[in-house]
């Protein structure tokens, strides 16, 4: 089926709402196990349908900001979707203070209530305002880059449709439409910085009602960062740094011989996928993907947090493999 038969139809927030409001009162009545764990899965139901419905809105919104009808579904989402957190929240921490969690445990996977305590940390009913403000913002942001229509060998672009241009084999081209995106970035700079403004000032209210020093902490939290912390990210950029920039070097001083050119600029670096498969940079950005999906929903993702095969270890030793 293609996305654009995908069907659409606008969450009813009332009906979720309800729906979640009994589900938590099952939860917390379950005679047994077994019914804690029905109570899971029909958790998952309705937000497969909810996640679902949104995600389809909010692509199709971003595929043509002018679409009036997913313009308001937008909107809609933005002023909408702390309300169905809220009713979520309230049945996750339901099943959190279950009885029967060691069982669910068993059943799930450990991970499911690590994650659970890491959402309950991103959420509560006095900070709706502030979420709504956050979701209108980075709405506003998302219109105003995905509806750039930027003059280039003349058409009206989009900066998505710039990037065929941007591997093109020709530099000069390449050097262009770096240079035409950065024109539009140039001259919508003012709005983009009074939305950067808007949304730290937001954030950073939201992490203080949050009880959290910074809204670093809430983007971990919400990012479900279940295995390493800030110290151990510091310790991966000194790593990165120490280990892995030199032998980066050495492979773009590579590359620059390979493509024939003097001295590496940002419009040569997109080439790395098309002229330098399979030097590291692709596999680097393509292997963090896979690991944070694995972090994400893999029983496995405790692995990652006991450093058994981190990713930096990978990448080094490919990286040396090639020197």
């Amino acid at each position: 089926m293609k996305f654009s038969e995908y069907r659409y139809e606008r969450v009813d927030v009332e009906q979720v709402r309800a729906a979640y409001a009994a589900l938590t009162e099952r939860v917390r009545n379950a005679p047994t196990a077994d019914e804690a764990a029905a109570c899971v899965d029909e958790h998952e139901k309705i937000a497969k349908h909810v996640g679902t419905m949104l995600t389809i809105a909010q692509i199709r919104n971003t595929i043509d900001t002018r679409d009036a009808f997913y313009e308001a579904e937008q909107a809609f989402i933005d002023e909408n979707a702390p309300l169905l957190n809220e009713a979520s929240q309230g049945f996750m921490r339901a099943l959190y203070e279950s009885p029967f969690r060691p069982a669910l445990e068993e059943k799930y996977g450990r991970l499911l209530f690590l994650n659970i305590e890491l959402e309950l940390k991103t959420f509560k009913p006095e900070i709706i305002g502030l979420l709504q403000e956050e979701n209108a913002l980075t709405t506003a942001y998302t219109k105003l880059i995905a509806g750039a229509r930027i003059p280039f060998d003349g058409k009206e672009l989009t900066i998505a449709q710039l990037g065929p241009y941007k591997i093109d084999a020709d530099r000069e081209t390449r050097k262009a439409a770096y240079c035409a995106e950065g024109a539009f970035i140039r001259e919508n700079g003012a709005k983009l910085d009074e939305i950067f403004d808007k949304l730290v000032q937001v954030r950073t209210k939201i992490a203080e009602a949050l009880g959290e020093k910074s809204f670093v902490e809430v983007a971990y939290n919400r990012n479900l960062r279940n295995c390493y912390a800030k110290a151990d990210v510091e310790a991966f950029r000194a790593q990165v740094v120490r280990d892995i920039v030199p032998i980066v070097e050495s492979l773009k001083r590579r590359q620059s011989e390979k493509i024939g050119v003097p001295e590496m600029k940002l419009y040569d670096d997109t080439r790395d996928f098309v002229d330098v498969y399979p030097f590291i940079p692709y596999q680097f950005k393509l292997l963090g993907s896979v690991l944070t999906s694995i972090r994400q929903y893999g029983a496995s993702g405790k692995h990652l947090s006991e450093g058994e095969r981190s990713m930096l270890a990978l990448f080094k030793e490919s990286a040396e493999a090639l020197q």
